[in-house]
């Protein structure tokens, strides 16, 4: 009863067509599927995308790709929810399907295993979770107390981010974790009531050699010469 929802949205700015850039000799669209091939814990993948050359390069990777993603869930403002929601009412009208649990598998993670997939999930099972975020860290000595907001633009005051950090030796703050969208899963039951996650959600950390985000160009030369570290 586990869903795998691999978004790939066509209209990235910032990289275009992110999800056909190759690294490693394969594109981001083509390392998640192969992560979702992979798993053992989803009963069941496919692609939200509202691009037809992506669509077509999914499907010729072996991906269900059932429905081209409405644009009006595709926009640069569109939250996560809608097309959360658009593809599990697709899956429960037309397939007669009502998954317990989905899991998003953003295409901008290339070193995602199978294996990673499975682990959260059985995390979010075992630990009786309504949802669960992947994470990078703990990084232990946070600059917490380094940052600062602009609180008036004409006058550039500024304020301390966390004020009860200012002035801590470095070994007291506490470690902090970042979000890191390698797998994330939460109980379809919150989907279908409009929201992305349930209010007990957990976090599981995963080794800083899994850290490879890519949302900026500089990221992704980074990412294709970490792969040809790899390689050779």
């Amino acid at each position: 009863r586990v869903l795998g929802l691999i978004p790939a949205r066509g209209g990235s700015k910032r990289i275009p067509k992110k999800n056909l850039q190759k690294v490693g000799g394969k594109s981001l669209i083509s390392h998640a599927i192969g992560a979702a091939k992979e798993s053992t814990m989803l009963g069941a993948f496919l692609v939200t995308t509202d691009d037809t050359e992506i669509a077509n390069a999914a499907k010729a990777l072996g991906a269900d790709v059932p429905f081209l993603r409405p644009k009006k869930f595709a926009k640069d403002t569109s939250p996560d929810i809608e097309f959360a929601m658009h593809a599990l009412e697709w899956v429960e009208k037309h397939r007669g399907w009502k998954p317990e649990i989905v899991v998003f598998l953003p295409p901008d993670v290339p070193l995602r295993t199978g294996n990673d997939i499975d682990k959260v999930v059985k995390f979010l099972i075992q630990k009786k979770l309504d949802s669960v975020r992947t994470l990078a860290g703990p990084i232990v000595h946070p600059p917490l107390k380094q940052m600062w907001v602009i609180k008036d633009a004409k006058k550039n005051i500024i304020a301390p981010l966390f004020p009860q950090y200012l002035g801590k030796p470095s070994q007291e703050l506490p470690a902090y974790y970042l979000s890191l969208g390698m797998v994330y899963a939460t109980r379809a039951s919150f989907i279908r009531k409009g929201k992305l996650w349930g209010p007990k959600i957990g976090g599981y950390p995963m080794p800083q050699e899994t850290w490879l985000e890519i949302d900026e160009q500089d990221h992704l030369e980074k990412a294709k010469t970490l792969f040809q570290k790899r390689r050779s």
